[in-house]
């Protein structure tokens, strides 16, 4: 099992000793350390920009598809975005454990996906969990969403909500920790 399999699969990571994670997870956030630099230092509007955006994802964003800059993004291979995805600026994601974004799906300003958590009793000890945001979906500005999260089809998370348990389809969350607001119909 590969260094990424196994953070997708929960098991815990010590980023001081594990050699996969440093030679092999540890070099590819540099490296899109430095492509977010770039492209965040780029005229947003300019084509060469989405080129940049296009192959940081190695060529898997859809055409549809929107990330406006500045972004910062650890590790852009372990996510998936689907069609007619829209994320406005300033999006941190910290993706080791893997982020699904399905078709439509719309993110607001500076929201963050996080994937990543410590061991409380030694906090260089990590442990990833996927973040799926389903189908037409909307994470308002600000919002977080922590590890292990599945946002519902067509739910709505309401601006600086803290996500730490799955939003079911078809409802508003909000505030810190997110609770249901409303069920839409």
């Amino acid at each position: 099992m590969d260094i990424y399999e196994r953070m997708k699969a929960g098991e815990w990571i010590d980023m001081r000793t594990d050699e996969d994670y440093k030679n092999i997870a540890g070099v590819a956030l540099f490296k899109a350390n430095d492509d977010c630099w770039r492209i965040n230092n780029s005229l947003p509007s300019a084509p060469e920009t989405r080129k940049m955006i296009e192959d940081l994802f190695e060529g898997r964003l859809p055409q549809s598809s929107t990330i406006l800059p500045p972004m910062h993004i650890d590790q852009p291979h372990q996510m998936t975005i689907g069609e007619n995805v829209f994320i406005n600026h300033g999006l941190t994601c910290m993706s080791n454990g893997g982020i699904t974004l399905e078709d439509g799906v719309m993110i607001g300003p500076e929201a963050a996906l996080i994937t990543a958590n410590h061991d409380f009793n030694d906090i260089r000890i990590l442990q990833f969990k996927k973040i799926t945001i389903k189908k037409n979906a909307w994470i308002g500005a600000r919002a977080v969403i922590l590890p292990g999260v599945t946002v519902g089809e067509g739910a709505v998370v309401a601006s600086s909500a803290v996500v730490t348990k799955d939003v079911p389809p078809r409802t508003i969350v909000g505030g810190c920790p997110a609770k249901i607001i409303k069920t839409l119909d």
